[in-house]
């Protein structure tokens, strides 16, 4: 211990042993109690991070593939649920997992292309209500039919309960579809069967 800077009216053994103990914590690093200072905190705090601000899972971190996108989503979480249930969630929280292009149409009109079956579940008017599309940019999208379970998982999550996603495509090419009909795993033997449903 350096030389005591207390008064000599003061200086006995109290308070050296208190000077002690205030000299001692003063050579603690403090820096780690900084646990909310995101981009400087060690990577084995974000997933206790990412827990707490509600960003675990499906929510993002599954899809974060990297740390800068797992401290981004930390960052935007509280932001991500103050505008959970809108296209502007949605988008964000796509955009900070790697796909920062993707744009929502809302009500799309049905077409008539086969992929829509007219048993009164869907009216044919034009637009369709409460219903709507991502698409992801043709360019910079890389995806595969797991990743395509997350991306709609994601979409789920941030999206408001009263809409249904009704198709991800990239660019023109619907994925929906595309993986319904023409992945490869469907065979002619009579083991699967075309029931109406959307398995992806």
């Amino acid at each position: 211990m350096t030389a005591s800077l207390l008064p000599l009216a003061i200086r006995d053994e109290r308070f050296l042993a208190f000077e002690a103990v205030l000299d001692r914590l003063s050579e603690l690093d403090l820096s780690v109690l900084a646990v909310y200072d995101i981009d400087n905190v060690t990577p084995e705090a974000l997933y206790d991070l990412a827990d707490q601000f509600n960003v675990l899972g499906l929510r993002g971190w599954t899809l974060a593939g990297n740390e800068t996108q797992r401290r981004a989503l930390i960052k935007e979480a509280i932001a991500l649920h103050r505008t959970a249930g809108t296209p502007y969630a949605v988008k964000r929280a796509m955009a900070l997992v790697g796909y920062p292009n993707a744009t929502i149409t809302e009500n799309p009109g049905l077409r008539f292309d086969g992929s829509w079956r007219f048993n009164g579940t869907r009216q044919f008017s034009g637009v369709s209500y409460g219903t709507f599309v991502v698409t992801l940019d043709s360019q910079q999208s890389l995806v595969s039919a797991d990743l395509i379970k997350l991306i709609v998982a994601l979409i789920n999550e941030w999206k408001n309960a009263r809409s249904s996603l009704v198709d991800l495509r990239i660019g023109n090419i619907s994925l929906f579809s595309n993986l319904q009909l023409h992945d490869g795993l469907w065979g002619y033997n009579g083991a699967q069967t075309f029931d109406g449903e959307r398995n992806i």
